[in-house]
C-alpha cells in the first residue's frame, strides 16, 4: 500500500512540474519577445550619442589647402620702386599666384552649458524608449492571460463534454439492451445516438480551438505550450483604483523629463561661446607682405588667439521654441489624467464583474448536483424499463450545460482578478 502510494505521489509531482503556469507563460513569453534585444540597442545608443556629445570638448581641426590668381595685387609705390631700380634693385612685388596648405585648430573653453544639455537630452531619450518597451511587454502581458485562461476555459468544457459523452455512451448500450429484448424501440437508440454524435462533434470543436490556441501560445512561449495548464489562485487585490504602478505613467513622467532636457537646451543654445584658436599654414605669400613683396619663397606662418562667438540670431526662436517644448508637456500633463480616468473606470468595471461572478459561482455547485440528481433519476428509470429518451437526452444536456456554466464562471472570475490586477499593475 505504501509503495502505491509513493508511486501515485510521485506521479503527480511530476505531471505538476511539468505544468505551465501563468507567471511561467508571462515570462518566457517576454523572454522569447524579439523588442527585448531593443534594450541592448537603446543602451548602444545611449553610450554613442553622450560620447559624440562629449567629444565636443576634443580639439576641433580642420585642414585646408587652396591656390588663387588675382587680378590685382599689393604693390610697390611707383616713386619707391623707380627709386630702388636706380640702385640696381629689382623688385617684382607680390605675385599674383598664391597658394597656402594650412590647419586651424579650435578649443572650447565655455560653451554655456551645451554639451551637458545635449548629454541630458540623450539620457533621457534613451529611459523614454526603455519605459516604451517596458509598456509594449506590459501589453503583450495582457495577451499571454487571454490566451492562457481561453485555454483553460475550453480545457474545462471539453471535460464536460467528454463526461456527457461518457454518460450517453453508457445509456445508449443501457438503451440497445432494451431494444434487443425488446422492451424499447429502435428509434429510442437512435435518438441517445445522434445526441452522442452531436456532442462528439461538439468536442472535435473544442479540440479544434484549443489546437489554434496552443499554436498561437506557442509562438509566445515555446515548445511548452504543449504541457498542461494549471490554473492560477485568486489573488489579493488593491482596495483602491491607484494606476501609478502602471508602466505608461512612468513612461509619461519620462517624456516629461526629456521636454524639460530640452528646454533647457534652448536655453543653452543662446548662451556665448569662449574658444582658443591656433591656425598655421605654408604656403606664399606670408603673413609678412614686404618680405613676400621682395622674395616669392613660400614660408609657415602661424596664429594664436581667443574667440568668443554668440549667436544672436537663435534668440529670434527662442521663446516660441520654449513655449512649444510647455505645449508639449502640459499635452502630457492631460494624457495623464486621461489615463487614470480611464484606467480608474476600467478597474471600477472589472471590480463589478468580479462580484457579479462571485455571487453567481457561489450556486453554480449547488445547480450542477440538483442536474446530477435529475440525470441519476432518469436513468434510474430507465433501468427500470421506462424509457423516456428524450426526457433523458434533456436531463444529460442540463447537466453539461450546468457544469459548463460553473466551470467557465470560475475561470472567467478568475480572468476577471488578473484582469483587474493588470490594470493597476498590483502584485
Amino acid at each position: 500500500m505504501n509503495r502505491i502510494l509513493i508511486t501515485l505521489m510521485a506521479i503527480g509531482a511530476a505531471v505538476s512540474a511539468e505544468a505551465l503556469t501563468l507567471q511561467e507563460a508571462r515570462q518566457l513569453a517576454v523572454d522569447n519577445y524579439p523588442l527585448v534585444r531593443d534594450y541592448d540597442l537603446i543602451t548602444l545608443t545611449e553610450r554613442y550619442n553622450l560620447q559624440n556629445a562629449a567629444k565636443a570638448w576634443l580639439p576641433q581641426v580642420e585642414l585646408g589647402a587652396q591656390a588663387t590668381w588675382q587680378t590685382d595685387v599689393s604693390a610697390y609705390p611707383d616713386v619707391l620702386k623707380e627709386m630702388l631700380s636706380q640702385r640696381g634693385m629689382d623688385l617684382k612685388g607680390m605675385s599674383p599666384w598664391q597658394w597656402k596648405a594650412q590647419v586651424d585648430v579650435r578649443q572650447v573653453i565655455w560653451d554655456g552649458g551645451r554639451i551637458k544639455a545635449s548629454q541630458d537630452v540623450a539620457k533621457r531619450e534613451a529611459e523614454e524608449d526603455r519605459l516604451s518597451n517596458e509598456v509594449e511587454l506590459y501589453r503583450l502581458r495582457e495577451r499571454i492571460d487571454d490566451l492562457y485562461f481561453s485555454l483553460l476555459l475550453l480545457s474545462q468544457q471539453g471535460e464536460a463534454i467528454r463526461s456527457s459523452i461518457a454518460l450517453l455512451q453508457a445509456n445508449l448500450d443501457r438503451v440497445n439492451s432494451l431494444v434487443v429484448n425488446g422492451a424499447a424501440m429502435q428509434s429510442d437508440a437512435d435518438a441517445i445516438e445522434a445526441e452522442l454524435l452531436s456532442t462528439k462533434q461538439q468536442l472535435i470543436s473544442v479540440q479544434s480551438a484549443m489546437k489554434a490556441y496552443r499554436n498561437i501560445l506557442a509562438l509566445y512561449v515555446g515548445a511548452r505550450a504543449d504541457e498542461e495548464l494549471e490554473e492560477p489562485s485568486p489573488v489579493m487585490l488593491p482596495s483602491a483604483n491607484d494606476s501609478r504602478m502602471r508602466p505608461e505613467q512612468r513612461l509619461m513622467s519620462a517624456r516629461q523629463e526629456t521636454l524639460l532636457a530640452r528646454q533647457s537646451q534652448v536655453r543653452k543654445e543662446s548662451m556665448p561661446q569662449i574658444g582658443a584658436f591656433a591656425q598655421g599654414y605654408f604656403g606664399y605669400p606670408g603673413m609678412n607682405f614686404m618680405e613676400s613683396m621682395m622674395s616669392r619663397d613660400p614660408s609657415f606662418n602661424a596664429m594664436l588667439g581667443v574667440s568668443v562667438s554668440w549667436n544672436i540670431g537663435s534668440l529670434y526662436t527662442r521663446k516660441n521654441k520654449l513655449l512649444s517644448l510647455q505645449a508639449a508637456a502640459d499635452r502630457v500633463d492631460v494624457s495623464r489624467r486621461v489615463f487614470e480616468f480611464n484606467t480608474d473606470v476600467q478597474a471600477t468595471q472589472y471590480r463589478t464583474e468580479i462580484d457579479r461572478l462571485r455571487e453567481i459561482s457561489e450556486s453554480d455547485k449547488a445547480i450542477v448536483e440538483l442536474r446530477g440528481r435529475v440525470r441519476n433519476a432518469s436513468e434510474a428509470r430507465l433501468r427500470e424499463g421506462i424509457v423516456e429518451p428524450t426526457d433523458l437526452l434533456l436531463r444529460i444536456t442540463d447537466e453539461k450545460n450546468a457544469l459548463i456554466s460553473a466551470n467557465s464562471h470560475r475561470i472567467e472570475y478568475l480572468k476577471a482578478i488578473y484582469q483587474l490586477q493588470n490594470i493597476l499593475n498590483y502584485e
